[in-house]
């Protein structure tokens, strides 16, 4: 027997479109136009699964989860929204959600997740056990990291979920992609966030200071120790300690964190006493310790305890997506700064954006927002703005349309003229197309120029037109390029992550 699915949303649309393809597939569909409705429902008929719309009238599907973790705590809750925010992926996770979608979706997908709910609900009830999760009250803050890519929404999930616990957590990924953000989050949303929480650049503090600066010291210890004084570990006691780039330790000081996990005691330098601590330990590092490990850099039994939980942060270069959301949530920063008067970026801009590589990840993007901004002599950043190591071929963008970085741009805005709608370049003429006596025409038009290289394509390849029409395209603007992917991919208006795709799709050499 299919499972039993509430549907909690006050758009009669939805409710209608989700009833049809889940009735379709077998199962039984109950239904709710309010998160009251919904609550009242989900206590009287216990479904294995709910769909819960997050912006209701009257309470909202945040509060409602909270009020269903109480009324039906077996019930998997799936929250939909059409605003992926930050705040709301997290607490939806933190506050029990079984998985989070942003509208809109497929059938396909929404149906995989439920499947997922369904086979979750029928492990648990295996197993004797309910879901259940802590009724922590909300956060109202900015957490400072935006994103509604795919990987960006998974990061989210993981915030949430091992917030509440003390597990130690290992956050990896490269410089510059907010690992210091997501354990600010962490702490944030744990039941410590009224404690201490003191990070520490582990590379950045001499190596012969390193253990005083988390340990502690007593008077005389060494030179220049002429009072006694309390480390971060003892100034962070019932709080959160972010040790950042964490795999630049020695492995002296590395044997004392260990101690000081495993056993919650350390001692000052050049003490004898043991102090007793209780921090929750989250660390970083840009670093492969797996093979720091093998070369015997990193101490195995610390790299295990410090990644009880591992939280892997994506490149940008692997959401350039949320390119536009980061931009206008770094210039929404900026928008204090009444020195600062751009608010928003050129389509052209955006567009090189998306094909950059971003090597310095996000650290660099906001770098160069900053720097463009401070520059930009309007309320839109232009191409000119940009640095000239930026640019490797600017063009002249003064005119570009600008473009609000809130809305959903992406990297695949127009850049040139070849971008342009065919109505709004039809009647410009073009120079370098034959006409069919072989000869230069002054006066075609560029859709004339279309119906040419159309026909003769249908006539010769009927089955490929489009594929056989993109490949050139491509091939050309690297010809034209010399081989540069970043001004191939800008000249196309497509991210250069499209760009190689095609590359390989279509197997061109240049």
């Amino acid at each position: 027997m299919k499972p039993t699915i509430l549907v909690i949303d006050d758009d009669s649309e939805i409710r209608y479109s989700l009833n049809r393809v889940l009735t379709s597939k077998g199962y039984a569909i109950l239904s709710a136009a309010s998160g009251e409705e919904g609550i009242e429902e989900a206590e009287q008929s216990q479904p294995h699964v709910i769909l819960l719309d997050n912006r209701m009238g009257g309470i909202s599907g945040i509060e409602t989860l909270q009020h269903i973790r109480s009324a039906s705590p077996s019930s998997m809750v799936i929250l939909m929204t059409a605003y992926g925010t930050t705040q709301t992926a997290i607490e939806a996770m933190k506050f029990g959600a079984f998985d989070y979608i942003i509208k809109p979706f497929s059938p396909q997908k929404i149906l995989q997740i439920i499947e997922n709910a369904s086979k979750a609900r029928a492990d648990l009830e295996a197993a004797g056990g309910k879901a259940s999760s802590r009724n922590i009250d909300p956060d109202d803050i900015k957490e400072g990291i935006v994103g509604q890519s795919e990987s960006m929404q998974e990061v989210f999930k993981m915030i949430g979920q091992v917030a509440t616990s003390d597990a130690t957590v290992l956050v990896t990924g490269e410089s510059g992609t907010g690992k210091e953000l997501v354990a600010r989050a962490i702490y944030r949303h744990s039941h410590r966030s009224g404690d201490s929480y003191l990070a520490v650049n582990c590379a950045a503090i001499p190596e012969n200071l390193i253990e005083s600066e988390l340990f502690g010291h007593e008077k005389g210890a060494f030179t220049g120790a002429t009072n006694t004084r309390q480390g971060k570990f003892e100034l962070c006691d019932g709080g959160t300690i972010f040790l950042d780039e964490i795999g630049d330790m020695t492995l002296s000081t590395q044997t004392k964190i260990l101690r000081a996990i495993q056993e919650g005691e350390i001692q000052r330098v050049g003490g004898s006493k043991t102090i007793k601590i209780d921090v929750r330990v989250i660390a970083a590092t840009n670093k492969d310790l797996s093979e720091m490990m093998k070369d015997g850099g990193f101490r195995e039994d610390l790299f295990y305890r410090l990644s009880v939980v591992r939280l892997r942060l994506p490149s940008l270069k692997e959401r350039l997506e949320d390119i536009p959301d980061l931009v206008g949530f770094m210039l929404q920063k900026l928008a204090k700064d009444e020195t600062v008067k751009a608010r928003k970026v050129s389509s052209d801009a955006m567009s090189l954006l998306g094909a950059h590589d971003w090597p310095g990840n996000v650290r660099e993007l906001e770098n160069l927002i900053y720097r463009s901004a401070v520059v930009a002599k309007g309320d839109t950043i232009l191409v000119k703005d940009f640095p000239s190591e930026f640019v490797a071929d600017p063009v002249s963008t003064d005119s570009s349309t600008p473009a609000e970085p809130s809305t959903k741009t992406t990297p695949e805005s127009s850049h040139s003229k070849a971008q342009k709608p065919i109505s709004a370049i039809a009647e410009e003429p073009l120079t370098d197309v034959m006409d069919d006596s072989g000869t230069l025409s002054e006066s075609m038009t560029t859709e004339e120029a279309f119906d040419l290289v159309y026909a003769k394509i249908r006539d010769d390849m009927p089955d490929s037109i489009l594929g056989t029409m993109e490949k050139e395209m491509v091939r050309r603007a690297l010809r034209e390029t010399g081989g540069n992917q970043v001004k191939a991919s800008a000249l196309l208006g497509i991210t250069r992550a499209t760009l190689r795709k095609r590359i390989e799709q279509y197997s061109i050499r240049f």
